[in-house]
């Protein structure tokens, strides 16, 4: 037999997991009989399955005895996408966008309940952010994360928040209701801000970038001290952001393709 025709070595269990992962990802959360169903797979076989990625923190049964996806199948893709070269695709429109703004550019992806900042590119003024590559910031009271998780669907959105919104200054939303309807103010105007809600004297707004799907999978956010960042400014910042991020998502989508 030649090597173009000998059969690939699969493993089973595996290839079985990988299926219980997909079908999670496509539902906010389902029951194991139903699950089963769908799967054409019987019930001990799939609570093992279930049991075995809950143990590896893939996967979170409710109280209701339902199961979930958890962050972590996010951060294994999220990983893989920078190393795709998410970062490359995004320097030339970070670049520009910094010239035209003057203002300090970050791609950013989410980590868990946090965003991490995965490129920067400086900006012009003299008088800049401290930020740097690797900084971690909570998801509810940052710019980039409102854009990260706008999109999510409420059962995803609430497995990914911690249960008590911690607050970082006098501006955090703290409240899961109010910030429910700062996402959906979010989605109404395609971008998001923060203003002095985590650090004291800076601000942002943030953009989404997705890909093939529509998926979001990075944000773009210009970072400004809050005395620049006037509501004028913010009027001249934002359509450069959204050019910036709409021209990254289509980079995606054409290596995608």
């Amino acid at each position: 037999m030649s090597a173009s025709t000998k059969p690939t070595p699969l493993t089973a269990t595996l290839a079985k997991g990988l299926e219980v992962l997909e079908a999670l990802a496509d539902v906010d959360e389902i029951g194991l009989s139903q699950l089963a169903r769908q799967l054409g797979l019987s019930g001990p076989t799939l609570y093992r399955i279930l049991a075995t990625l809950a143990a590896r923190g893939y996967v979170e049964k409710s109280a209701a005895s339902r199961y979930r996806l958890t962050a972590k199948a996010w951060e294994i893709g999220a990983r893989a996408m920078r190393r795709m070269g998410l970062r490359d695709l995004a320097r030339p429109a970070m670049e520009r966008l910094a010239r035209t703004t003057r203002e300090t550019v970050h791609l950013s992806v989410r980590l868990g309940e946090d965003i991490v900042i995965i490129e920067k590119v400086d900006g012009l003024e003299p008088v800049r952010v401290d930020t740097y590559v690797g900084l971690r910031a909570p998801i509810h009271c940052s710019a980039t994360g409102k854009a990260l998780v706008a999109w999510e669907p409420p059962a995803a959105l609430d497995a990914l928040l911690p249960r008590r919104l911690l607050r970082y200054s006098d501006q955090t939303i703290t409240d899961h209701g109010a910030f429910a309807r700062e996402l959906a103010a979010v989605r109404r105007m395609g971008w998001a801000k923060n203003r002095e809600e985590w650090r004291p004297g800076v601000c942002a707004a943030a953009a989404p970038v997705r890909d093939t799907s529509g998926a979001v999978v990075a944000a773009l956010s210009v970072t400004v001290p809050t005395s620049r960042f006037s509501a004028e400014a913010v009027r001249r910042l934002v359509p450069a952001l959204t050019e910036a991020s709409d021209a990254i998502s289509r980079l995606v989508t054409r290596k995608a393709g």
